[in-house]
Parts: C-alpha cells; sequence; structure tokens
C-alpha cells in the first residue's frame, strides 16, 4: 500500500554503499523450513527465542500488529517466538546496555528501529567490536577482524567513491552474514494540507521545512 519498502539489506539496490551481496533477502518460508530441519528444527521441535519489543513508539510503525505478523510467520519456520513487551523508552535504553545486561530479560534479539543516515548510523554501531555495549548499540555483540578491518577501510577513506566502495564491501558483508532480521523501510508517509506547498518528501524520518511556503 505504499507504506512501507521491502528490503534486501540496510540500504537498498542501487545505493552507493549497496554492493553485491552473495545472500538475497526474500521470503521463503520453504527454503526457511528446509534449513530450520538441517539444524534439528520441526513443527513439533521449533527453536524458541525471545524478543524484546515496544508496543509503541517513535519510527514503530505499528509494532504489536507487525511483531504479531513476523511471529505468525516464523511459526510457519518452525520458531516459537515469544515477545518481551516494554515500553519504548525502556527498550531504547535496553539497546544500549546489550544482551548480556540483566534487562535484557534473557532476550534473544530487539526489534528497535533504526535511522540510516550515515555510514555510523547505518552499519558502523551494529558491526564494530568497538561498539559493543554500553559503548553504542551493538546489542547482540556481533563483530570480528573482518569487520573491523572492513570499518577501518572505510574510516580511512577520504575520497567519496573510495569510501563509497568501502563502505558497499561492509554492507555486502552485513547482508550475507544477517545479523538482522529485516523487517520493513518505513517510507514516512506524511499528509499535508493543500495551502502547504514545495514539500519534498526524504528518504528519512527527518523533512527540511526550508522549502516550504504556505497559501
Amino acid at each position: 500500500g505504499g507504506m512501507m519498502g521491502v528490503p534486501k539489506g540496510t540500504v537498498p539496490p542501487g545505493h552507493p554503499w549497496w554492493g553485491d551481496p552473495k545472500f538475497d533477502i526474500r521470503f521463503d518460508p520453504e527454503a526457511a523450513r528446509k534449513l530450520m530441519a538441517e539444524a534439528g528444527h520441526t513443527a513439533a521441535k521449533p527453536l524458541k527465542v525471545k524478543v524484546q519489543i515496544s508496543a509503541s513508539g517513535s519510527g514503530q510503525m505499528q509494532p504489536l500488529p507487525m511483531n504479531e505478523a513476523v511471529q505468525q510467520s516464523l511459526k510457519q519456520c518452525h520458531f516459537d517466538v515469544q515477545f518481551d513487551v516494554i515500553e519504548w523508552n525502556t527498550l531504547f535504553t535496553n539497546w544500549r546496555r546489550g544482551a548480556k545486561d540483566p534487562t535484557a530479560n534473557g532476550a534473544n534479539a530487539i526489534n528497535v528501529s533504526f535511522a540510516a543516515m550515515d555510514p555510523f548510523f547505518a552499519m558502523v554501531r551494529f558491526t564494530s567490536t568497538k561498539a559493543f555495549p554500553p559503548t553504542s548499540n551493538n546489542w547482540g555483540y556481533f563483530g570480528n577482524a573482518e569487520f573491523d578491518k572492513l570499518i577501518a577501510d572505510a574510516r580511512g577513506s577520504f575520497e567519496d567513491k573510495a569510501r563509497d566502495a568501502a563502505l558497499a564491501k561492509l554492507h555486502a558483508r552485513i547482508v550475507e552474514e544477517a545479523p538482522f532480521i529485516w523487517i520493513a523501510h518505513d517510507v514516512g508517509p506524511r499528509a499535508m494540507s493543500p495551502k502547504v506547498k514545495n514539500v519534498v518528501q526524504p528518504k528519512s524520518w527527518f523533512i527540511d521545512i526550508a522549502t516550504m511556503t504556505m497559501d
């Protein structure tokens, strides 16, 4: 319905940071069930996981029905997903504290919307070993020497093309390792009065009001 974009990664194909991931993120329950069966999980023996989510909150779109839809979808693929539903600001705080903190309540994952407006926000804070909690938002402690090297290469590139190429390699490896389940890109739909002119819809939650005029 135009209210969200279907993700293939943190950035879309065609973006300068896209890269060339060998893994194609897609909706394929049959392939998922096959992989789960190889790992020893079936409908009778599902993999139990707990996810911290919020009931509402900034940039979360419609978190309860969306998370429940994902829960039902994963059930078809031999996952038994339980939710730890907490208040949005508490969830945001827990995101920084990490999976090992008591506030995680034994959760295996956390579902928090995030902005991808620059390389650090989009990728680095989730994949650098230097971003482990409480330093930043690498909640699941994902990272290794390979990712640290890719990040260092990007940070050490001062020409736009070289930096984009380094970030594309980083993004491709993130997609291939899949530390996230990418659910949706929020397109930030906005309703404007017809009196408001020169609105430029950004690919972001943040909109520039400097271009706007009022009749």
